[in-house]
């Protein structure tokens, strides 16, 4: 603001110019930093491969367990209709 009794002081320009675009955060990160995250990322998703062997003995022994279960269910199904009658 200028004092029109004081010789010393100056207008100043009060209004500037923003940069075009999206202003950047002050925690972003760097296309180099964005890439190594990017690269340990993929590594990390590629180490959790399981071999095909243990793929087929899990499936078998969860169909193993799938089979032991609908003979429970019939044997309490039976035992319930004993009860009943």
């Amino acid at each position: 603001m200028v004092d029109p009794l004081d010789p010393g002081t100056l207008a100043l320009p009060l209004s500037f110019k923003r940069p075009r675009g999206r202003p950047r955060k002050p925690n972003a990160l760097t296309a180099a930093e964005r890439a190594r995250r990017y690269r340990a990322r993929k590594k990390t998703l590629s180490a959790h491969v399981v071999s095909l062997s243990v793929h087929h003995d899990v499936m078998r022994e969860r169909d193993e367990a799938v089979s032991q279960v609908k003979q429970l269910r019939n044997e309490l199904e039976q035992l319930l209709q004993q009860l009943r009658h």
